[in-house]
């Protein structure tokens, strides 16, 4: 345990106290299954009061990083290796998280853990850099991938919100492509421009309530973007319960799996307020997609257990299959925010159980073969995802760098 001195207020007086702290997080193994777990570290960030931040452990649960603190204050979301410039850095997003949201910093780090990079005034949900080649001059560029939510006014008076002095208030959700390099805005595309409030299954109520700007309504909750070899856009929506194709050129969508208005039949499946939709393949007649199911969202009753999930659609035809599901490591899972799922290179599938705070790996075809959960004090929370990596990609160590800040056009 370790203490520290604090100040509280009490009365018109100061107290002098004594806090004890628990102590850091921790990654107990419950399974480890000898030859069937992929090599790697296990990367995530854990979004606590006073040990928040960025962790690497190893696959016996030793903690290789713990970077609490190391980045100022704020909550850490979304903690990875990922590729800029042409070399491996550290992606990861810090700001400020309320009622569902966040408002802060996209930050691309060295392997000194240094920033050089800053994409500001970004939401947490997403922030994903991808690579796209020329083949004409063979160069490769860098995207990232951003959400943004945004707080603005909208006649909700068929959601039983009067639109008078009391004027509605809803969020925008919005997917923006970026340079990280520049700051440029490549591509910008918003929620209300495109998908009408009513394929919302989480109507207006409690802290989204739509009733000011201070508890706008949530009625999309986009929560990842995923980008395919067309250079269009899959957006994933937990309050519709839906996942789109969007166009890179208009913003058009394409299509919708899921929801209210399904372009597609799902044809033994279903799934609901789901997160970390992911492209697996893309052959141009067959769309392999990874997903996490929460099967609730907190709001509306759950709509089974939270699984991870890889389907496969027929884009001709417009039917989805599951090809493969993935269950919880113990009974009585219920996971109403966050979760992912990583298709790891040699086929097997690492996933992170949202509120319950496990990540597991499994064979293909669906065996658990590794199963651990993080250290539960007070105040104390689950990742919002977690990831796999080969230890070849390297760990964060401590060193000074310059950092650079790009503002993203808000």
């Amino acid at each position: 345990m370790l203490l520290i001195n604090t100040i509280a207020m009490v009365g018109f007086g100061l107290l002098a106290a004594t806090q004890i702290l628990p102590p850091p997080p921790s990654l107990t193994v419950d399974l480890n299954t000898a030859g069937a777990v992929t090599p790697g570290s296990i990367y995530m960030a854990i979004p606590v009061h006073y040990w928040g931040g960025p962790y690497v452990f190893n696959l016996t649960g030793a903690t290789v990083f713990n970077g609490a603190n190391k980045l100022g204050s704020g909550d850490i979301y979304d903690f990875q290796p990922c590729t800029y410039n042409k070399s491996e850095h550290f992606c990861l997003w810090k700001g400020t998280v309320s009622k569902g949201y966040g408002n802060g910093d996209a930050l691309i780090l060295n392997k000194s853990f240094g920033v050089e990079t800053t994409l500001s005034g970004v939401d947490y949900h997403e922030f994903n850099i991808k690579q796209s080649l020329n083949p004409t001059n063979g160069q490769v560029t860098d995207t990232a991938l951003l959400t943004v939510y945004n707080t603005v006014p909208r006649n909700l008076s068929a959601f039983g919100i009067p639109d008078t002095d009391n004027q509605g208030w809803v969020i925008d959700c919005h997917m923006r492509a970026v340079n990280p390099s520049s700051g440029k805005v490549i591509f910008d595309w918003s929620s209300l421009d495109h998908v009408p409030l009513d394929e919302s299954y989480v109507l207006p109520t409690g802290a989204i309530n739509g009733l000011s700007q201070q508890f706008p309504w949530d009625y999309f909750h986009m929560n990842s973007v995923d980008r395919l070899s067309s250079g269009d856009y899959i957006i994933s929506s937990r309050h519709t319960s839906t996942i789109y194709c969007v166009s890179g050129k208009d913003g058009s969508i394409k299509w919708r799996l899921g929801g209210k208005a399904s372009t597609f039949k799902l044809q033994n499946f279903t799934f609901s307020s789901q997160h970390d939709v992911r492209v697996v393949r893309d052959t141009g007649i067959h769309l392999t997609l990874s997903l996490f199911d929460n099967a609730y969202n907190t709001f509306t009753p759950p709509q089974g257990d939270p699984s991870g999930k890889i389907i496969e659609l027929h884009i001709a035809t417009k039917t989805a299959r599951l090809l493969q599901q993935y269950n919880p490591p113990q009974a009585g899972f219920e996971s109403g925010d966050g979760g992912s799922v990583q298709v790891l290179p040699k086929g097997n599938v690492f996933i992170a159980w949202g509120d319950m705070p496990y990540v597991t790996e499994h064979t293909s075809d669906g065996q658990l073969v590794y199963s651990a959960h993080t250290g539960i004090y007070a105040g104390f929370g689950s990742p919002y995802r977690a990831f796999k990596a080969l230890v070849s990609e390297g760990t964060p160590t401590q060193g000074a760098a310059a950092t650079a800040s790009l503002n993203a056009p808000g």
